[in-house]
């Protein structure tokens, strides 16, 4: 149904990719027992800001233009840039909860992001005859409403009690676009665009484990 290049490429890739970004997210957390506090300083967390925009830029445009090998070794650059600025999350999370809960918990969304995107990424699959071209702009319109709207109460009140409601919503939005992906993930991957399966598919699950670690984490914060 999906074609063997999603088995042998896409699949192998995006494995790699996550495994990344779990090592790098733990190692520069010092949730491994070490960590490197490169982002302690503003101008190093600014750089790092800068290349991860670039890096998944360029790794993007590549996967549109069906460079997939040079798209792969971006993406591998892209990842270990997500999980430098994924260390903040869980640093931010030691300071509101108990540091010996914060590995248990970013382990639970670990599992439960990826049994749910997996789910609903085959149940996209099952139902792509019933999802129209029309599901995507108002899911990209909501999209950027609710980020602009966190972004700025992040600027506001930093990691406020909004940041739960805010990311429920993004939960909920993420999952209409992983029907979305998974709808289209055939023909993207038939027509070559296997990288593109790629960046889907890792982009669902990351924000799906950084929303329901996000969750957890605020669900807790006074117990």
């Amino acid at each position: 149904m999906i074609g063997k290049d999603f088995w042998y490429k896409t699949l192998p890739v995006l494995t790699i990719g996550m495994i990344i970004w779990v090592v790098i997210s733990l190692l520069f957390s010092g949730l491994l027992g070490f960590g490197v506090f490169i982002l302690n300083s503003l101008a190093i967390f600014i750089i790092v800001v800068i290349l991860y925009f670039v890096f998944w830029i360029i790794t993007i445009i590549l996967a549109f233009m069906k460079k997939n090998f040079i798209s792969m070794l971006s993406f591998f650059m892209a990842s270990l840039l997500s999980g430098v600025l994924s260390s903040s999350l869980l640093i931010w999370a030691s300071t509101i909860i108990r540091l010996e809960l914060v590995l248990g918990i970013f382990f639970a969304a670990f599992f439960v992001g990826i049994g749910v995107t997996v789910g609903v990424l085959i149940l996209g699959l099952f139902l792509r005859e019933r999802i129209s071209e029309k599901w995507l702009y108002p899911l990209l319109l909501f999209g950027l409403l609710l980020i602009i709207i966190e972004f700025s109460l992040i600027l506001m009140f930093g990691y406020n009690p909004y940041i739960l409601i805010t990311s429920i919503f993004v939960l909920i939005w993420f999952f209409g676009i992983i029907l979305w992906d998974g709808s289209r993930l055939p023909n993207t991957v038939e027509d070559g665009y296997w990288m593109l399966a790629v960046l889907n598919i890792y982009l669902d699950m990351i924000n799906v484990i950084i929303r329901i670690f996000i969750i957890i984490v605020k669900l807790l914060e006074n117990h």
